[in-house]
């Protein structure tokens, strides 16, 4: 009768224990999708923000206290925006100047990241630390430099003037992505290759090349947003407003009295599309080559 009990009692006991578990376990899980959904609000919400913002009439962007949905939506600031034709000039530097430092850093870092990969020579190993570690001082430091050499150049004011200053600081970190990638190739494919009559050049760029796909999309990816949104180097070095890059060119909608903050915020939500657009259809490839470009080499 006692065993009967105690045996009772016990499944009971056990029994309560695995309630509280799984209570335990629900608390948890609420408290973990309820922080997930306040990063999420705070992440988005200044998107949202300008995105509204950008849709309002002009006298009710000053409406207090402020409504989070526009009670009327206009486009009012867009055509402000786009019928100027300094945006369009703006833009077609900032387009200019990305595609340039893209295409030079894709060339550059495709090439040295292989040559550091496939090749040992004197100071192989301590060549890419030493480039990686130019990655640990911040941009602003290099603002005087840079300014004496593009001065004793000629190249201030020019955007040829900041394909340089950007390659500095950008292609440390893609030659290390690529030399990641290329290590990962397997050498066997490309002496396949070369016992099948390619040089090393058709081997290169028709067998390693290929297999590098992700990180050459993931290197031109990062030096695109980054070239298109930089804002530092070209308000330091850009002193026309024809030479004006967008970040730049909307930071003059900023008045020292009165700020149109509807066509400003219309010129963020438009400089900001073309970034989201290509990070939207890429994101896969960034976020691979990023990943097997850093872990690997």
């Amino acid at each position: 009768m006692t065993a009967a009990i105690l045996s009772s009692d016990s499944r009971a006991s056990a029994a309560t224990g695995v309630a509280a578990h799984q209570r335990t376990k629900a608390f948890r899980k609420i408290l973990a999708y309820a922080a997930l959904w306040i990063a999420f609000v705070w992440a988005v919400f200044p998107f949202y923000w300008m995105i509204a913002t950008s849709l309002r009439a002009k006298d009710e962007i000053f409406q207090r206290p402020p409504s989070l949905v526009p009670h009327t939506v206009t486009i009012q600031n867009y055509i402000d925006l786009l019928v100027g034709a300094q945006f369009w000039r703006f833009a077609m530097n900032s387009l200019l100047l990305t595609a340039s430092v893209t295409l030079v850093s894709v060339l550059i870092s495709v090439t040295a990241g292989y040559a550091m990969a496939r090749h040992r020579f004197k100071g192989s190993v301590v060549l890419p630390l030493f480039m990686l570690y130019g990655q640990m001082f911040p941009p602003v430091l290099l603002l005087i430099p840079f300014y004496a050499q593009l001065r004793l150049l000629g190249w201030l004011d020019s955007l040829w003037g900041l394909i340089p200053v950007y390659l500095s600081y950008m292609l440390p970190l893609c030659v290390w992505l690529m030399r990641g990638f290329f290590s990962q190739v397997p050498h066997s494919l490309e002496d396949a290759a070369r016992m099948d009559g390619c040089t090393r050049w058709q081997a290169f760029w028709k067998v390693i090349l290929p297999m590098a796909k992700p990180g050459i999309v993931a290197v031109a990816t990062w030096v695109m947003i980054h070239s298109w949104n930089e804002f530092l180097y070209a308000s330091t070095f850009i002193l026309s407003e024809k030479n004006r890059t967008l970040p730049l060119g909307l930071s003059g909608l900023i008045g020292q009295y009165t700020t149109d903050w509807g066509v400003l915020m219309a010129g963020g939500v438009i400089t900001a599309l073309p970034i989201l657009l290509v990070f939207f259809f890429l994101q896969k490839h960034l976020v691979s080559g990023v990943g097997g470009g850093a872990v690997k080499g």
